[in-house]
């Protein structure tokens, strides 16, 4: 294969405290942009504030090799608010096609990233300090409106003088060039932004998510391990490829019990004829679920409202009592946030739990009802619904079915004051879920299973709910199915979160395992064989803002551990497959 480097340069920038080396090479590739850590910026509080320098020189003709380092003193210049005519500033007639080089000295606070824009008619690219930053050399400015929003692009800085060198070749109609400050905003660049991440695992199938810098188009390539030949699979619609920052991929047919390698594969939307390969071409892998494996093991969590930095302490904190890191996967049981922020969701829990396995385990995602509110409320199933489209499915783990809920709001379309639930259509969500549920459960996923466990953000008995409405729905949904002496469907365990405080149901009574002073539950749990955990919330108990589980499925049997963030296993029990329940480690029992 043949390589066609320009040059290599050595540049040396602080960004975040590390020392940063760059090679640039001249074809499109991710190499281009070692320096930029793009996971690390988020808004503009961010960046580093930058102070053009108000004058600047104008050297025409073909530039050098040495270009982007060596200034030169040419045609001074000052931009007139953030444009200039360029024809201007000789008596020199440039036909179109002429090029130049415009230097700015420019200072900075610190060291780090900045952002500025460009727009010139018609063709650019940037250095800063000798670093490649953007270019426009094959896909042109795009507007015939000259601002420095049109190109918009990160920068490596130091602190004190900076120089920033831009060449730039005439259009047809003009020499105009713009350049300065731009709102905070994503630009187009073939790198990997957040992820990936592994979901909606299942036999012979696997999710795969992720998000660029920009609207990129981008797919993953991927084979069997120890396979000779990739696969590519596109995110497509019909055929064309999208262009856009976040990429969900359902690859399936995928050999059961097998292990896969996957890579992503980007378009440069300066040179869509190339593909890209993230992060140098790293091979990723993950493992397809096998129906007959008995033995794994899952970490749940659920309502971790907290800002931002204590969330990013709590989850490690419980990632690391449950000694998860061995987990096959993790579940996130709704309300992550007050409310569905995709981005605090990418840079935060999700981001964490990959790095914490290793980003080769899959997460699952549950709906809870903070996760319909918010501007974003609409966009979730966008970024986390299934290869159905929905937020609910069943799963098969090993021998475990896993039936998925979305409890929905807590309060009903018509409750007056809260404003967020008028976009609900309760009835029809609530009866398509209905129609699913009995799909489900006929199915040869859940009837052929040895193990069956409800994942829900809530639960329909067992645990207090002001509003009481979720519930209510759970009782109208699942009782037809789970309740009784005799159910339908027999259940081994049921996950929950939303009440804020542990509890664990003790089957057939109406009793609660819990910490002291546990709220009194709308129902007991007289009609019902199966236990119901729920995780503890913020608010709920003083010593426990947060608690998680530890489930380890074993031939025969499910063990359930629960932790709080102090690193105790406070409960511990042993679920057998007939039903019986032996305590590990106990916490008392109370009568309502």
């Amino acid at each position: 294969m043949k390589f066609r480097f320009f040059f290599l340069l050595i540049s040396y920038a602080v960004f975040s405290g590390f020392f940063l080396v760059s090679a640039i090479a001249a074809d499109a590739s991710g190499d281009r942009f070692a320096w930029l850590d793009i996971s690390r910026i988020s808004d503009r509080s961010d960046l580093e504030a930058v102070t053009l320098g108000k004058e600047w020189q104008f050297v025409p003709g073909k530039p050098g090799s040495s270009w982007m380092t060596a200034f030169q003193k040419g045609i001074p210049f000052s931009l007139n608010g953030s444009l200039v005519n360029l024809d201007t500033l000789s008596s020199q007639k440039f036909p179109r096609g002429s090029e130049a080089v415009l230097y700015n000295h420019f200072h900075s606070e610190r060291d780090g990233i900045a952002q500025l824009g460009i727009g010139c008619d018609w063709w650019f690219e940037v250095y800063s300090n000798g670093v490649f930053c953007t270019s426009t050399m094959k896909s042109g400015n795009g507007t015939n409106d000259y601002l420095p929003g049109n190109n918009p692009f990160f920068l490596p800085v130091r602190k004190g003088e900076n120089l920033l060198a831009v060449r730039v070749r005439r259009g047809l109609e003009s020499w105009k060039f713009a350049c300065g400050t731009v709102p905070f905003v994503i630009p187009e660049l073939p790198l990997l932004r957040y992820g990936p991440w592994l979901g909606n695992p299942d036999t012979g199938k696997m999710s795969i998510r992720f998000v660029t810098c920009g609207d990129i188009g981008a797919g993953v390539e991927f084979r069997k391990r120890g396979g000779r030949d990739w696969q590519i699979c596109w995110d497509h619609f019909h055929g064309q490829i999208l262009r856009r920052p976040f990429h969900r991929l359902h690859l399936s047919g995928l050999e059961e019990g097998a292990e896969y390698e996957y890579r992503i594969v980007m378009l440069d939307p300066q040179a869509p004829e190339k593909r890209v390969y993230a992060k140098n071409g790293k091979i990723h892998t993950f493992r397809v679920p096998d129906r007959q494996r008995n033995d794994f093991s899952f970490f749940f969590t659920a309502d971790l409202q907290f800002p931002f930095a204590r969330q990013k302490q709590l989850l490690g904190l419980l990632l690391k009592a449950a000694d998860a890191s061995d987990c096959d996967f993790y579940v996130l049981g709704g309300d992550i946030g007050n409310e569905f922020s995709s981005e605090n969701l990418f840079r935060g829990v999700l981001t964490q739990i990959s790095q914490f396995s290793g980003g080769d385990r899959p997460i699952v995602m549950l709906r809870g009802n903070h996760e319909l509110r918010g501007k974003e409320a609409d966009r979730y199933l966008y970024y986390f619904g299934n290869e159905d489209g929905v937020s609910y499915g069943i799963f098969r783990f090993g021998d475990t079915a896993f039936l998925l809920l979305d409890c929905w709001e807590d309060k009903p379309a018509e409750s007056p004051g809260a404003i967020y639930v008028k976009y609900n259509l309760d009835t029809f969500f609530l009866d398509r879920e209905k129609e699913f549920l009995k799909k489900a459960l006929a199915s040869e996923k859940w009837t052929t299973a040895s193990r069956r466990i409800v994942l829900a953000h809530g639960a329909p008995y067992s645990t207090f709910d002001a509003c009481r409405w979720m519930p209510f729905n759970l009782q109208k949904l699942t009782d037809p199915y789970f309740a009784g002496k005799n159910p339908k469907s027999r259940l081994n365990l049921w996950l929950a979160g939303h009440a804020h405080r542990y509890t664990r149901s003790i089957p057939g009574t109406n009793l609660l395992a819990a910490p002291p002073n546990p709220r009194k539950p709308h129902k007991g749990g007289r009609e019902y064989l199966y236990p119901v955990l729920t995780v503890a919330g913020p608010g709920g108990h003083t010593s426990m803002p947060v608690s998680a589980f530890r489930v380890d499925a074993r031939a025969g049997k499910l063990i359930v551990s629960a932790f709080s963030p102090d690193g105790k296993c406070f409960e511990k029990i042993e679920i057998s497959s007939d039903g019986r329940i032996a305590e590990l480690i106990s916490l008392p029992h109370h009568e309502f």
